[in-house]
């Protein structure tokens, strides 16, 4: 095998597209699918930074981000009884101990055990409209990604391999831009974390969703190898 062969990963670009999906479709920012009967996510607003001074500490309901089935995107490590991975966002500031930015719930459920929907989702009173998505279908786009020159060890550093992509994705390896590399391990089990999720400020096809991270960065989800629904941690680079 290769040097690059050995730093190649599969990856999945989301490729965003404005469209009106539905709650039974893979999406960012659409309606998201939520039993009636379970409640919303709401962050307790502890972490606000005082940015938003009229939000700190108070209560705020996270906005659904992303949808992704497992049906469209078979690469995502699906915990077993489960088909579906949802994203929330509480699109304020925050100040958390793995970085500065929205904070971040993960939902993965079994799609077909919800019955009847929510009525409404609920909406923040105020939100930092840099966090929040417009609505947008997914054509999805898998290709071979090669670690980023940070990644690599010195000795290829300086190989003539493909760009790193910073559109959002599935997997691959992170777009470093203003700090990096990084390790991540789980805080519950010890294993190395790997990103399962980029969600990028710019996208290569120019259809961006209009949300920003950092400084026109990405906002990186790495998870746990061994599970995912240990703890993952938050990374805006």
């Amino acid at each position: 095998m290769s040097d690059k062969e050995n730093w190649a990963r599969p990856a999945v670009l989301l490729n965003p597209a404005a469209g009106e999906p539905t709650d039974a479709d893979s999406h960012i920012g659409g309606p998201m699918l939520w039993p009636i009967d379970e409640p919303w996510p709401w962050c307790d607003g502890t972490r606000h930074d005082d940015l938003n001074p009229e939000a700190v500490g108070v209560r705020t309901p996270f906005v659904g981000a992303v949808q992704l089935y497992q049906r469209d995107f078979p690469e995502l490590p699906f915990p077993d009884g489960t088909d579906l991975l949802q994203v929330f966002l509480c699109t304020l500031h925050h100040n958390l101990d793995d970085c500065f930015g929205p904070d971040v719930r993960l939902v993965w459920r079994d799609s077909t055990t919800v019955i009847e929907l929510i009525e409404e989702e609920p909406e923040p009173s105020v939100q930092e409209e840099l966090y929040t998505p417009t609505v947008n279908v997914l054509e999805p786009i898998r290709f071979t990604e090669y670690a980023h020159p940070y990644d690599r060890p010195e000795e290829l550093e300086e190989a003539d391999w493909p760009e790193t992509s910073a559109g959002s994705k599935i997997g691959g390896w992170t777009a470093w831009w203003q700090t990096g590399p990084a390790t991540f391990t789980c805080s519950e089990c010890g294993s190395e974390q790997r990103q399962l999720l980029s969600l990028g400020t710019s996208e290569p096809s120019g259809e961006d969703v209009e949300w920003s991270f950092g400084r026109e960065g990405n906002l990186n989800i790495f998870a746990c190898q061994k599970d995912v629904r240990h703890p993952f941690t938050r990374h805006v680079d």
